[in-house]
């Protein structure tokens, strides 16, 4: 590894970070075009709400979370990101996004401009 490759891959979680801080700012304000910004175009959200699974465009999910409007007191961590070249994985744990908690899976891609969310799996657990 040379040492430029080496700063690099260490930069890449920081990065991967910063994406899904726009995710988490943009539900915590309502922001609906910041939260898109951390998506890659097409991407996909699935899970399971209610105990009924659902299956959303990135369109139908960003309307879903307009409609709820911001989330104030939500409160996140990020339990773990793992990357390989352009493609990386991980998992963020959300609490109080409007009375439920949530466990979140992303699959990312890094793009031209950064890296971006290409597809969401989440359980929404029971109400906070």
């Amino acid at each position: 590894m040379t040492d430029q490759t080496e700063i690099e891959s260490f930069a890449v979680p920081g990065a991967i970070a910063e994406t899904l801080q726009r995710y988490i700012d943009g539900a915590r304000t309502g922001d609906i075009a910041l939260l898109r910004s951390a998506f890659a175009e097409g991407a996909r959200v699935s899970g399971s709400y209610g105990g009924k699974p659902v299956t959303w465009s990135l369109e139908e999910f960003c309307e879903a979370v307009a409609k709820g409007g911001p989330a104030p007191g939500l409160q996140t961590r990020i339990v773990v990101i793992e990357a390989a070249g352009g493609a990386a994985m991980a998992r963020l744990e959300a609490l109080d996004w409007r009375g439920t908690r949530y466990t979140d899976f992303f699959v990312m891609v890094r793009r031209e401009d950064g890296w971006r969310i290409d597809s969401k799996v989440f359980h929404a657990h029971t109400r906070a």
